[in-house]
């Protein structure tokens, strides 16, 4: 059992780092336990985990499935062990939380608040910042962000994904015949996001790895709820999160353009820097994060 345990926690690290050399300095261990663990696992499994030659390494689509099995049965095994004394003691106290402003105050507040009614013991602090948050420097518990997560050194879970729209308004579209391709847009009035660091307008993503980067805007703003309001208003195309229009679509407010020309979906990410023994306060409202999220 310690031997599997001891693989699988090899596994999670390995498939965060995607190099076996680096995998084995976090862990401090030799490259070749690392990938003894590994082929261990691929034996049992009857499965390749790893694609991997001299130059790289890549997970497989086998291995992605199977990492989210590990990193519960991981936490499973630690929560078991845990002195229960101690967890009990830590169910009390605060937990600090980071999301994105408008993400956070539509669809992550309605959870803490519930959650809040079944755990009075624990106080949450919920802070919104589009800007990504260290953790360790900011004393932070939990983030979630939308997108493609680069942070090695947090535990993520990806209780779900996210869907992007090019959306407009029923009365804009009867002033405007909608774009039959995608390179029509940029004759279009358009809702742009802006960049406040940059000072430039997000891209559009589309299908195929397809891009837009728009150079002028008819409506801009910083603010993904300003942006879906001035969409509604009529004042231009717009390609806003699912979260945000979704509603408005099944009402009829909406309407989709080129739902063909979809971008893939971005990840929801929750994580937190709790390597090995996450207190039983943050675990709790990390579990009900994930599983409520997980039914949006």
């Amino acid at each position: 059992m310690q031997n599997r345990q001891e693989a699988l926690r090899i596994f999670c690290a390995a498939a965060e780092e995607m190099n076996f050399k680096h995998t084995a300095t976090r862990l401090g261990i030799s490259p070749q336990k690392v990938t003894r663990a590994i082929k261990e696992l691929e034996s049992v499994l009857g499965e390749q985990l790893f694609h991997r030659n001299t130059r790289s390494v890549r997970i497989t689509d086998f291995g992605l499935g199977f990492l989210e099995q590990a990193k519960t049965a991981m936490d499973q095994v630690n929560r078991l062990f845990q002195p229960q004394g101690k967890a009990a003691e830590d169910l009390g106290g605060v937990v600090r939380l980071t999301a994105p402003h408008t993400y956070g105050s539509e669809v992550v507040m309605p959870i803490l608040a519930e959650f809040a009614r079944q755990y009075p013991a624990i106080t949450i602090e919920f802070h919104l910042s589009n800007i990504h948050s260290d953790l360790v420097e900011e004393r932070i518990d939990i983030g979630i962000r939308i997108g493609f997560l680069h942070d090695q050194t947090c535990i993520v879970r990806q209780p779900r994904t996210m869907p992007f729209h090019l959306v407009a308004s029923p009365t804009l579209l009867d002033r405007l015949p909608p774009p039959e391709q995608v390179d029509q847009l940029a004759h279009l009035p358009i809702v742009a996001l802006v960049n406040r660091k940059t000072g430039r307008y997000w891209p559009w993503e589309f299908s195929q790895k397809r891009y837009l980067y728009p150079k002028s805007a008819a409506f801009v703003t910083d603010t993904p709820d300003i942006e879906r309001k001035a969409v509604l208003a009529g004042l231009g195309f717009g390609q806003l999160a699912g979260y945000l229009v979704e509603k408005h679509l099944a009402a009829g407010e909406l309407v989709a353009v080129l739902p063909g020309d979809a971008p893939p979906p971005w990840p929801v990410n929750l994580y937190h820097t709790h390597q090995h023994a996450c207190p039983a306060r943050v675990r709790v409202v990390f579990d009900y994060l994930f599983n409520q999220l997980s039914q949006g």
